[in-house]
């Protein structure tokens, strides 16, 4: 069995400056600090915010994939996976920020015929996904910057699968 190697010398003083410094931003609070007695309210969540503007984005995108199976019924089942993705992502976001949670909106004007709904959800996902990607790289939290990076990805998915089968639909 080898012994054990004894501690560098560059190893002992980054030890030694490293631990103080450490010790020194811990914030234990000073005795003399009396706690406040006037009754605070909780900051909001800044992630709540952010939840509530893309939840506004996905509901936004839902009427325009619903508008878009109406004006193209042969793109139905494709928006429908694309929609239950969105209203998966809807759910659970609006289970992080129960306060973001967002109305629906009334349905978008359905685009004529089959190339203007594909042109209009192709917008509106780019749009979504833009805004999920945004989201990801300010949230706070990393559980919700997994579900923004989820539905983006998602999003760039499904989109991909409508136009292979628009061009199999053609």
């Amino acid at each position: 069995m080898r012994a054990p190697l004894p501690l560098s010398r560059r190893t002992t003083i980054t030890t030694v400056l490293l631990v103080p410094a450490g010790a020194a931003a811990c914030d234990v609070g000073s005795p003399a600090e009396e706690p406040s007695t006037a009754p605070s309210t909780p900051p909001r969540d800044a992630d709540s915010e952010l939840v509530a503007s893309v939840l506004a984005e996905v509901v936004r995108a839902e009427s325009v994939i619903a508008a878009a199976a109406v004006a193209a019924p042969v793109l139905a089942r494709p928006l429908e996976l694309l929609a239950t993705a969105h209203a998966a992502h809807r759910t659970l976001l609006a289970e992080a920020a129960p306060d973001a949670a967002s109305d629906s909106p009334a349905l978008a004007d359905p685009p004529d015929g089959r190339a203007a709904a594909l042109r209009a959800v192709r917008r509106s996902e780019a749009t979504l996904q833009r805004t999920a990607i945004e989201a990801c790289v300010d949230a706070s939290s990393g559980d919700l910057a997994r579900v923004l990076a989820s539905l983006s990805a998602s999003s760039s998915q499904h989109l991909a699968a409508l136009d292979a089968n628009a061009g199999r639909a053609s």
